[in-house]
């Protein structure tokens, strides 16, 4: 009965948060059983998950404008830009659409021309850009099926990140592959940088890394070169919704 008690006065401090089903299902991304009237069924689970993801989220937020009031310049800009975005709803979609359609999805298209020309081959290179893009094709899709909130914007931000450094990295080699040339330097990156980015655990190991600002940029600023290529691959994306903040 006592643990009772304390479960309730616990659920009782978050009344607002299970009333607002909006920011639990768009920001949170958490579903929420209906039953036959269409009210949401609030199991005491159900109840710690939102609590436990309010309170994740809440941290996240926390560390963004914390952290951007010892930065200056693009860097504090942009994570004021982000700690807004993650805040709205709508621009949050936004946010995650522009991701996929500016960044990630046209140079995820470029790596899939170069790996069916390499694939034409055959032989042992073709078994292994098989591997290879059957998990970049499986990473690509898992983030793709993420429910919809902050947890999938900072995903989103974390593959375009690294597409958008390979890509840099690699153009002429893709192009070259592209037009028919330079296969086997390409293979031999492919093998020493790219799988070694794009392993199977990657979608796991952003999640894990969102426990705040710091831990993120931590884990991904060295993948990527610094803090730097950070602010000039995602703010022309958050400058785009400067109008929707």
């Amino acid at each position: 009965m006592k643990l009772l008690l304390e479960n309730w006065r616990e659920y009782e401090k978050y009344h607002n948060i299970f009333e607002g089903q909006k920011y639990i299902t768009e920001i949170l991304g958490i579903s929420l059983p209906l039953n036959e009237s269409g009210q949401v069924i609030y199991t005491g689970e159900l109840r710690e998950q939102i609590i436990k993801e309010h309170l994740l989220y809440e941290s996240f937020i926390g560390s963004l404008i914390n952290t951007a009031k010892s930065a200056a310049g693009k860097i504090k800009d942009l994570f004021l830009a982000i700690a807004k975005i993650l805040k709205d709803s709508t621009a949050l979609q936004s946010f995650i659409s522009l991701l996929i359609q500016k960044v990630i999805k046209p140079i995820a298209n470029q790596f899939r021309k170069a790996f069916n020309k390499v694939k034409a081959i055959g032989g042992k290179v073709e078994a292994f850009i098989t591997k290879l893009s059957e998990r970049f094709e499986a990473i690509l899709q898992d983030f793709q099926n993420m429910a919809s909130g902050w947890k999938k914007a900072m995903v989103g931000s974390t593959l375009a990140l690294l597409l958008k450094y390979t890509y840099e990295k690699a153009s002429g080699l893709l192009a070259d592959v592209i037009s028919g040339e330079a296969t086997d330097e390409f293979v031999e990156w492919l093998q020493s940088k790219f799988a070694q980015m794009f392993g199977q655990d990657l979608l796991s190991k952003a999640l894990e890394k969102i426990a705040d600002i710091k831990t993120w940029l931590g884990w991904v600023g060295p993948l990527v070169g610094g803090v730097n290529f950070f602010a000039t691959t995602l703010t022309p994306v958050t400058s785009r919704l400067r109008g929707n903040l």
